[in-house]
Order: structure tokens, then C-alpha cells, then sequence
């Protein structure tokens, strides 16, 4: 569990019968969420779709599955107590091929409620930390869909470039909509926080 100074916490995810799963149907069948974060048509999911996602956090292919939650101003006391933590979303990390090559493929989801809050640039930063300095990852990866501006500006804010897209590959709202490649490499984020440390020692 990692509590991070924006408010929010991380934490592995439960299998049922905690409700980490129904949190994250929820998410899915958002109007506003579910045309970000998948190519399929956003039509309501169910069953089907809790056991898919549980047999993939739960695979060989899962490098890191975080549910982000809210940290109570006190702790909480006992499950049904106000002050209890509140779902915000999760993020992840999916082996790319060999385990050998060092490559993860990053992907973070919130609901509506927390956008424009911060959480998403610190949970990132933190992710992308852990991901090189204890899980020794070389490069990672993600795919971002055109208008998603938001996620866009988070990504290029902690060192993810633009490496390429796919022209329209999903139809949205009654159009074709390109997807947006972005890495990060390992030497490209130590070059970062070299730069971070300089400009800090320039200001004293």
C-alpha cells in the first residue's frame, strides 16, 4: 500500500467477495469513461467482463495492478464507517512479450468525479518511478486516443513522447478517431530527474 501526498493511496487489488471488481464496472459502464479506455463499442458490460478482467490481473502477464483510492482524513473504524475510502480508479502495468525485454504497457483509468483533481499526474509520476527503479523496467508503453487531452497533457508532462499514430482505428461518436502512441524509456526519465535536480540547485 503506498499513500501519496495528493490524497490518494495504492493498493492491490482484491478478489471478491471484496467489491474491487463492481468498483470497476462501474467505471466501465460510464458514459463518459468507457469511450476512453476501450476500442469496443461502449454499450454496458456485465458478467462476462468481471471475469475477463479478474483472469487478467490475476495472469502471468500482470506486472502491477493498483486500485487508487482516497485517503480518509481518519482512519476508518470499520467497513460501514462515513469516513471509509473512497473508489477513485486503477492503474496498471501489462508485460509486453518477453518478460527479458523490459517492457510494460501502462494504463490508468479514473472516474469522472477526480478529473482535473491532480491524481492522475502523481499517480503516474509514482507508477512510472516504481516501474524503473524496483521493477528494473527498460521502456515503457501506451496507447491514447485522439481528443483525450487531458490524459495527452499528463503523459507529456512526466516524459512520455509521441511515437507514432494509427490512423483512425476506432469509429466514435460518429467519426474515425486516430490512437496516439507514447513511450518512455528508462535513460529518458533519469535524464528528467537530472534536469529536475539542476533546475532545484539553480533556484537556491
Amino acid at each position: 500500500m503506498f499513500d501519496l501526498a495528493c490524497g490518494v493511496r495504492l493498493r492491490g487489488f482484491r478478489p471478491p467477495p471484496a467489491n474491487d471488481l463492481d468498483d470497476i464496472l462501474t467505471m466501465y459502464n460510464n458514459a463518459d469513461v468507457a469511450p476512453l479506455v476501450s476500442d469496443a463499442y461502449p454499450v454496458p458490460q456485465g458478467q462476462k467482463f468481471l471475469d475477463k478482467m479478474k483472469s487478467a490481473i490475476e495472469s502471468d502477464v500482470s506486472e502491477m495492478f493498483f486500485m487508487i483510492e482516497t485517503i480518509p482524513d481518519t482512519p476508518e473504524k470499520d467497513s460501514d464507517s462515513p469516513n471509509k475510502p473512497e473508489f477513485v480508479g486503477f492503474v496498471s502495468l501489462w508485460a509486453r512479450g518477453e518478460r527479458g525485454n523490459r517492457h510494460s504497457i501502462f494504463g490508468i483509468s479514473f472516474m469522472p468525479k477526480f478529473w482535473g483533481k491532480g491524481y492522475g499526474t502523481e499517480v503516474t509520476k509514482f507508477v512510472i518511478k516504481h516501474a524503473f527503479v524496483q521493477l528494473n523496467m527498460h521502456r515503457i508503453s501506451l496507447q491514447v486516443y485522439e481528443g483525450n487531452e487531458r490524459a495527452i497533457a499528463v503523459y507529456k508532462q512526466v516524459g512520455f513522447i509521441q511515437e507514432g499514430v494509427m490512423r483512425k482505428t476506432r469509429w466514435s461518436n460518429g467519426r474515425w478517431i486516430d490512437e496516439i502512441q507514447m513511450g518512455i524509456l528508462v535513460d529518458d526519465w533519469r535524464k528528467l530527474q537530472e534536469e529536475s535536480v539542476h533546475e532545484e540547485s539553480s533556484r537556491e
